[in-house]
C-alpha cells in the first residue's frame, strides 16, 4: 500500500504559525534558516516539499524539533499499530 500524499498546507501553516509566534519576518526565518525568502514563502503557502535539510533549518531556526515542525504533514494518516512502516 503506498503512502498517502503528504500535507505540504498543513506543513505551511505550521511554519507560519511558529514564525509569527516567533515573531519572526520572513526574511529573518529565510537568514536564521539559512534558505531564500522565496523558499519560506513557497513552504508557507504549501507549494513545494521542502528538503530535509530545509526543513531541518527551519526547526533549528524556530527552536523547534524537527518532528513538531513536520508532525501536521501526516497528522491525517491512518495509523497501524504494529505495522512496521516499509523503508523505501
Amino acid at each position: 500500500m503506498p503512502a498517502p500524499a503528504p500535507d505540504l498546507r498543513a506543513l505551511g501553516v505550521e511554519v507560519a504559525r511558529l514564525r509569527k509566534e516567533s515573531r519572526f519576518s520572513i526574511d529573518r526565518l529565510a537568514e536564521a534558516a539559512g534558505v531564500h525568502r522565496k523558499t519560506i514563502i513557497e513552504v508557507e503557502a504549501g507549494r513545494v516539499a521542502a528538503k530535509i535539510s530545509t526543513l531541518h533549518g527551519i526547526a533549528h531556526a524556530l527552536g523547534v524539533p524537527l518532528t513538531e515542525l513536520v508532525a501536521p504533514v501526516c497528522a491525517r494518516h491512518p495509523k497501524q499499530v504494529g505495522v512496521p512502516s516499509k523503508l523505501v
